[in-house]
């Protein structure tokens, strides 16, 4: 059942991630700053226009607002916070990614393997996305980097989505990825001022979240198989979330 309340909460959430004041999303959108309270106290809900508008502002999915989805079944444990940057300890169950993997056993040198992953230009990715079958909605562009904290050779990289079946047309390939423990961390511009910056893409974050943030709240990287994914939620690739697979120790 659809609760008010949770919504209101998500909503609060989601506003305060992308560093907006109540004042400020109500501009965003066009509503009054009351309006705006009153949805995120849980005492009314937005018009389907407005909804669409609240998921532009903060760069999130109508679906991941109304938790329609349960954001694909994954479930948040912990919240941590180091500045304004979010990082969130998820319970992602397993998937099927499907769209073109290339892998580094394939090439000479790990150099040619970085090279055929730049020649996949942005039109070409699209391409790669029109043939997949049964895809996961909401829709999210993802790249996923296999083996990149280990031994060169066992590398390999692709531009996948998320799917419902491993059954899919030929020259497609597919990924599967067991459940696991991730952090997540979304490129916001509290995020990027971890590294001195103030914006920053997804894969810069994979580096900070392993070096600085597991060490120092005991975690690790997960070794079932899990791997580092690049989850973007919008088609030009400037905003996401980094997904970095972990065990407590």
């Amino acid at each position: 059942m659809f609760n008010q309340t949770d919504f209101g909460k998500r909503l609060r959430e989601f506003r305060k991630r992308v560093n907006l004041t109540q004042k400020e999303a109500s501009m965003k959108i066009g509503v009054s700053e009351q309006a705006l309270s009153k949805w995120e106290n849980g005492e009314c809900l937005p018009d389907v226009y407005h909804l669409k508008q609240l998921a532009q502002a903060f760069k999130v999915s109508v679906d991941c607002l109304l938790d329609t989805e349960n954001q694909n079944g994954e479930k948040i444990v912990e919240t941590i916070k180091i500045g304004g940057a979010v990082f969130e300890l998820v319970e992602k169950p397993a998937s099927i990614l499907a769209g073109k993997m290339i892998y580094a056993k394939d090439f000479s040198d790990i150099s040619a393997f970085h090279s055929a992953i730049d020649t996949v230009t942005p039109d070409k990715e699209q391409g790669i996305y029109g043939s997949i079958k049964d895809p996961v909605v909401p829709m999210n562009d993802i790249h996923v980097s296999v083996n990149f904290w280990r031994d060169e050779q066992s590398r390999a990289f692709g531009f996948v989505r998320e799917v419902f079946t491993e059954d899919q047309p030929e020259g497609v390939d597919v990924y599967k990825i067991p459940a696991s423990l991730y952090i997540r961390l979304y490129t916001d511009r509290s995020a990027a001022q971890l590294l001195a910056k103030e914006e920053c893409e997804i894969w810069e974050l994979f580096a900070y979240i392993r070096d600085y943030f597991m060490p120092g709240h005991n975690f690790k990287m997960a070794e079932n198989g899990a791997q580092e994914l690049e989850v973007y939620d919008t088609s030009s690739h400037k905003t996401g979330y980094a997904y970095m697979p972990v065990i407590s120790c």
